[in-house]
């Protein structure tokens, strides 16, 4: 039996595929468990979520975020250390359209 989602449930699984993409791209992370890991979960996460129609939670995105920070803070290499603040800024994109998502939710429900 095939899944139907919400407008705005497929919205959320863009913004967390289109970030999986961005991670890949920066060469922050190398798989989905990988993200899984750094969003502080298992390494099915990600795949779980999405499989569920769940998409990423903002406080697994924070975590990330906050890891990513620590990183950052630590990395000698200038180059990587730009990757991470690249990918902080858009983890943190990511969270306001996820909360704009949710807004919009609860005005509709």
């Amino acid at each position: 039996m095939k899944k139907t989602y919400s407008a705005l449930t497929l919205a959320n699984l863009e913004l967390d595929r289109q970030l999986l993409e961005t991670l890949f791209e920066l060469d922050i992370i190398q798989s989905q468990s990988e993200l899984g890991r750094l969003c502080g979960k298992t390494e099915s996460y990600y795949t779980c979520m999405r499989y569920k129609g769940f998409g990423l939670k903002i406080g697994s995105l924070t975590f990330l975020c906050n890891r990513l920070s620590r990183m950052a803070a630590t990395e000698p290499d200038g180059f990587k250390c730009i990757n991470y603040r690249l990918a902080i800024e858009e983890i943190r994109k990511t969270i306001d359209e996820k909360c704009r998502l949710q807004e919009l939710k609860l005005i509709t429900a």
